[in-house]
């Protein structure tokens, strides 16, 4: 398993722009586009990725035993990087000093890191990495991931987050997978299943048009690099809660 890091052009973002709703869009491979060519970048980070390669090289590019070998996909304002996570910290601080000097940002989770990396190389911390303190009172410190179907509710990507948090609250759900409706969630369910994650998961719902998962922070590294990669397979998006009740 591994931890995935979003590095982005900030300066092609719409202004205000909520970034993951932004990411999620321009994450969206184009038809017949690879995803897989760093040429689909844009130039500044083409750039951020040659300096990469040299320390995280790609994936096919690294000895079989070598746990630096990344899994990137390649769009046009965003690069997505996947790190072991034995080396995970070393690879999203890197990528944050190198995306400091391109003049680009990185999201990682739901965590937007400052435009600056930090000198110190223990001088940092990030709640995928590290977790970090509720500081809601008797709430156990979670990630929940929640992936839907826009489609069957016609959802807006604008409107995603909220429309997410107020199904969970108010719609009917079941552990019973039948419940859930469309053609894209089954085939993410079946997939998801086939990781053998079941052990890391804390909760698991299904709605008619959401799958919601809670884990407990310390696992969450585990779950975010499987439920990004399926969901890009299968053109679904997703949302990341922290310390939801």
């Amino acid at each position: 398993m591994g931890v995935s890091i979003f590095v982005f052009d900030q300066s092609a973002a719409p202004e205000q722009a909520d970034y993951r709703d932004w990411i999620e869009r321009e994450s969206q491979p184009a038809p017949n586009a690879d995803r897989n060519r760093p040429e689909s970048s844009s130039p500044c980070l083409r750039k951020w990725f040659d300096d990469m390669r040299s320390s995280f090289p790609l994936i096919g590019d690294a000895p079989p035993d070598d746990p630096h070998g990344t899994q990137y996909c390649f769009f046009e304002n965003v690069t997505d990087a996947i790190f072991a996570s034995s080396i995970a910290r070393e690879g999203v601080l890197l990528a944050w000093r190198l995306a400091e000097k391109h003049g680009l940002r990185v999201l990682i989770g739901d965590e937007l890191l400052a435009p600056t990396a930090p000198k110190d190389d223990r001088d940092f911390h990030v709640a995928v990495l590290d977790g970090r303190r509720s500081n809601k009172p008797g709430i156990t410190p979670n990630v929940c991931f929640v992936v839907f179907d826009p489609d069957i509710e016609h959802v807006a990507p604008s409107k995603a987050r909220a429309w997410a948090l107020e199904r969970l609250g108010a719609g009917l759900w079941s552990k019973d997978r039948a419940i859930v409706a469309g053609d894209r969630l089954g085939p993410w369910i079946d997939q998801f299943a086939s990781r053998n994650l079941e052990a890391s998961i804390s909760e698991m719902r299904f709605y008619r048009d959401l799958i919601f998962i809670r884990v407990d922070r310390k696992a969450s590294s585990l779950l975010i690099s499987p439920t990004m990669e399926l969901s890009h397979q299968l053109g679904l998006p997703f949302e990341v809660y922290v310390d939801l009740p």
